[in-house]
């Protein structure tokens, strides 16, 4: 069993359960299961089906006890229905940036008249160069990079202070973050499902996978971070800090995406040459079970996830949204630094 990876996770969190949990925010009151374990695992809209199949059949054969195993399916579904009820909060925000920026640049609104009505139309990409802007014109390089790092037991604190989760999937979250702090000895590819796969060799990421790319850890003093900014001075003595434009600009494009559409996205679905002739020439409606092709998952499965075999469970949705939290500490307090930064320029010009 290679260090770290799902196997390893697997076995962790049944010896710290047995234990009563190897940190504080562990405790185990009773969730309930509606449908019960399919019912909680269907209900996970980011598992592609194959996946939730995947998942059911392995939870027959987990070493886990059965109130262990629904306590946590249970949580990863409550997780889920509260960071979804925060993604209005980020896009109010950018829609805060974009509109402030519209007094100067009419052309960030689109508006229309129907029926008397007024229909204001933003598009909250448009916030992407207005904070980058303000990155690198408001902030200096080494505030920046300041701003971008998070301590491992931060994660576990974020869990159970914020989101009230105490329950055996606390034993799992705290084992999922200790394995992605050690994420490069696990073997495995991103996580993040691929966008497109085109010539069977190009694979394309979104927002969530290129974010994943540049997350690091370091476990002296950093701990997540992302290499936002330098020191590009050799001497010890002094310092000039420059910021990396390419890192930030992927950060912004991860943070616009924490508005929605969706919490997590799920692989793109494959269509064969075969599903196309029976579209052209069948004469019926595509009738889309939800079922869906993962190209990162399938290479998993049959190269570096070898450690997970068929009938072990994956922890991969539990890194996605434990980066998912990452990007969304980071995004808080940037929000908090523009808004701070933009009521003294404010209380400045009242003055």
């Amino acid at each position: 069993m290679s260090r770290f990876s799902d196997n390893w996770l697997l076995d962790k969190v049944m010896f710290d359960y047995i234990q009563g949990g190897s940190c504080a925010c562990c405790g185990f009151p009773h969730l309930f299961a509606p449908g019960g374990l399919e019912g909680l695992i269907n209900a996970m809209s980011d598992l592609e089906t194959d996946s939730k199949h995947h998942e059911i059949n392995a939870a027959k054969v987990s070493p886990w006890p059965d109130d262990m195993r629904d306590q946590i399916w249970g949580d990863r579904l409550l997780l889920r229905f509260k960071m979804k009820r925060e993604m209005k909060d980020y896009r109010a925000f950018l829609e805060e940036v974009v509109k402030k920026d519209s007094d100067n640049d009419n052309d960030a609104l689109s508006t229309t008249n129907n029926d008397n009505d007024t229909i204001t139309h933003m598009n909250i990409q448009d916030a992407i160069p207005i904070l980058k802007n303000f990155c690198t014109t408001q902030l200096s390089p080494h505030d920046l990079h300041q701003l971008f790092h998070l301590q491992r037991t931060d994660l576990t604190e974020i869990l159970k202070s914020k989101y009230k989760i105490t329950s055996a999937y606390a034993i799992v979250f705290c084992a999922v973050v200790e394995q992605l702090s050690n994420f490069h000895h696990t073997g495995y590819g991103v996580d993040a499902p691929p966008t497109c796969c085109c010539d069977g060799n190009t694979t394309v990421f979104d927002e969530e996978g290129l974010f994943e790319t540049v997350l690091h850890y370091n476990s002296r003093g950093q701990g997540f971070h992302l290499n936002i900014a330098q020191n590009i001075l050799i001497e010890d003595s002094e310092e000039e800090w420059k910021v990396n434009e390419e890192t930030l600009d992927i950060f912004l494009k991860r943070m616009v995406s924490l508005a929605g559409p969706t919490l997590l996205a799920r692989a793109a679905k494959v269509v064969t040459d075969d599903d196309d002739d029976n579209k052209n020439h069948s004469g019926d409606d595509d009738d889309d079970d939800g079922t869906e092709i993962d190209n990162r998952q399938r290479s998993d499965n049959s190269s570096s996830n070898n450690s997970s075999s068929s009938n072990k469970p994956s922890f991969r949705s539990d890194r996605r949204v434990a980066r998912l939290m990452i990007a969304r500490y980071w995004a808080d307090r940037l929000i908090e630094k523009y808004r701070s930064m933009q009521e003294e320029v404010e209380n400045q010009s009242s003055t």
